[in-house]
């Protein structure tokens, strides 16, 4: 999982194409209702408190991304990524060919000796979403903003019965409440139309977020297509989402964790209620000229291999650096 959330957050960072000048900021807050040794290494994020900043900048055919310590750079017009590692203060280059196939490689490892039995279970997994309109509005950044929920179950068949589930296995429970732009608003605010025409571009090269998440669960038998289901939903209304606010659960999963303590197992408490909690906001959006020193490779940094770049924002790979 850890692997996972580390790869995922990394596509975020290169989910890039290019448009006209922008600059779109975003600030992501991450609650871990966890023990802190769980997930410590499994993000780029700077630590497991606090806000992160999410930029994306874009100039011609150039585009800038960062969040937490990772970054890229990229240019349609030659097809060349820059991914930075901005702790460690390296850098990579290659094409965006290249660093699909490395990125897919990183995330397939943990499954390429996995067991008959496991694929079984991956494949027999099942998947609900619901979408619905809230009917809820609000102004942010200026702009008249609808309420979307998206809410989806994912049910992984396991030989043992989970206390306060539905009897079928694992249950991982989602929500999600997006606030994307009414119709009417991207054609009346002008950075908001450059920043919706840059995502659209991105969606229709393959190279954006959604696009990006779906390849890499792509090699996990079973799993793949059915998240590719709630990326469509997430799509529905356009690539810019004002606000997004989300959280997932286990239901029983507390109640577990106490019944091994019970039996002496030394294993960390888990709350009951979500695991963790995500709020996602616009700080920033504008149509100012972005300066062609955002897309240079800071001074004094210096190159590495792609994989070794990529594994700095995996488990265990800042030791590397």
């Amino acid at each position: 999982m850890k692997r996972g959330f580390a790869l995922v957050a990394l596509a975020v960072v290169c989910a890039a194409s290019a448009f006209a000048d922008a600059t779109f900021r975003q600030v992501m807050e991450v609650k871990f209702n966890v023990p802190i040794g769980v997930v410590q290494g499994a993000t780029p994020f700077p630590g497991l408190s606090g806000p992160t900043e999410i930029v994306a900048r874009v100039k011609g055919t150039r585009a800038y991304s960062g969040f937490g310590q990772a970054a890229s750079i990229m240019d349609s017009a030659t097809d060349r990524i820059t991914l930075l590692d901005m702790a460690g203060k390296r850098y990579a280059t290659a094409s965006t060919v290249e660093y699909l196939a490395q990125i897919t490689q990183a995330a397939s490892a943990p499954t390429g000796q996995m067991p008959e039995e496991a694929r079984q279970i991956l494949q027999n997994i099942e998947f609900k979403i619901e979408s619905r309109d809230t009917g809820r509005s609000e102004k942010i950044q200026g702009i008249d903003a609808g309420e979307t929920e998206i809410l989806f179950t994912m049910t992984i068949p396991l030989p043992m019965p989970m206390p306060g589930g539905n009897g079928d296995g694992l249950e991982i429970r989602g929500k999600f409440h997006l606030w994307k732009p009414k119709p009417g608003e991207t054609e009346r605010v002008p950075a908001l139309r450059e920043i919706s025409s840059y995502y659209e571009q991105s969606r229709k090269t393959g190279n954006d977020t959604a696009s990006l998440i779906t390849r890499l669960l792509a090699g996990l038998p079973g799993i793949g297509e059915k998240v590719n289901a709630l990326v469509e939903e997430v799509r529905k209304g356009g690539g810019v989402a004002l606000r997004f606010q989300g959280e997932l659960s286990v239901p029983g999963l507390a109640a577990l964790v106490q019944q091994a303590k019970a039996g002496g197992a030394n294993v960390p408490t888990i709350p009951d209620g979500p695991l963790f909690e995500f709020n996602s906001s616009v700080k920033e959006m504008n149509t100012d000229a972005v300066p062609d020193s955002v897309f240079q490779v800071p001074e004094g940094y210096r190159q590495a291999p792609l994989a070794d770049v990529i594994k700095a924002f995996l488990p265990g790979g800042a030791a590397a650096r």
